[in-house]
């Protein structure tokens, strides 16, 4: 009568004898790579014509293809041998990400890019493809739909003898939206601040507030705010 297996048989059975390492071709590395490559150069594009910040920061555009290729070596060598993997995601555990992050929508491109890199790396180069020019369908056209309305901040130096009111009319008729933040009494001047979004870029009613009476400066300075008017 034979004696029934532990979980320690099935754990060596299963585990500590398949210490052989499935070889990958040369071939399949290089392909591997390239998919990845041209992969991660779609979401760099992607990124590029998106971006809607003043500052655009190109290194991290290119650390996304680099992020791409890289975690596809990784998925490669992990899948190639099963004590290896083990021993390999304890050491990333120890990887932390510590630099700050520009914009929120950041963190969405760097999760894109490790998620291509798994899906190539596994071999399931059909899913990567598909799923690659979606998403990047997807976040250009969510892009263009937001950036229609830019967002400015609006300085308005007068003197304290100026209404409130007539400035927010003003707005409420050429500015479209348009939110108060402070106002700030310096003697007999004033200084109002607003945020302010254009309708079509148009900074036409910047006139129209410098020419009420008492108004002395009007400034008009392109802003980034994460918070919708």
């Amino acid at each position: 009568m034979s004696k029934p297996l532990t979980f320690q048989d099935i754990f060596k059975n299963n585990f500590l004898n398949s210490q052989t390492f499935e070889g990958i071709t040369l071939n399949q590395l290089l392909i591997a790579l390239l998919f990845a490559f041209l992969a991660g150069m779609f979401i760099y594009l992607i990124y590029r014509v998106s971006d809607n910040t003043p500052a655009f920061v190109n290194s991290f555009a290119v650390s996304l293809v680099a992020l791409t290729m890289i975690t596809t070596v990784v998925i490669m060598t992990i899948t190639s041998n099963i004590l290896l993997s083990l021993g390999m995601v304890g050491a990333l555990s120890i990887v932390r990400f510590r630099t700050a992050v520009k914009e929120a929508i950041d963190i969405i491109y760097m999760f894109w890019a490790i998620t291509m890199g798994i899906t190539i790396g596994a071999g399931f180069y059909f899913i990567a493809t598909v799923g690659c020019l979606i998403i990047g369908l997807v976040l250009f056209g969510m892009s263009r739909i937001g950036g229609r309305e830019n967002l400015f901040v609006l300085v308005i130096n007068a003197r304290q003898t100026v209404n409130q009111n007539q400035l927010e009319e003003i707005l409420r008729e050429r500015a479209g939206k348009f939110r108060f933040k402070a106002k700030s009494a310096f003697g007999e001047a004033a200084e109002w601040t607003y945020e302010v979004r254009l309708k079509k870029g148009d900074s036409g009613f910047t006139d129209s507030l410098a020419a009420l009476e008492g108004v002395e400066n009007v400034n008009l300075v392109a802003f980034k705010n994460h918070n919708v008017l």
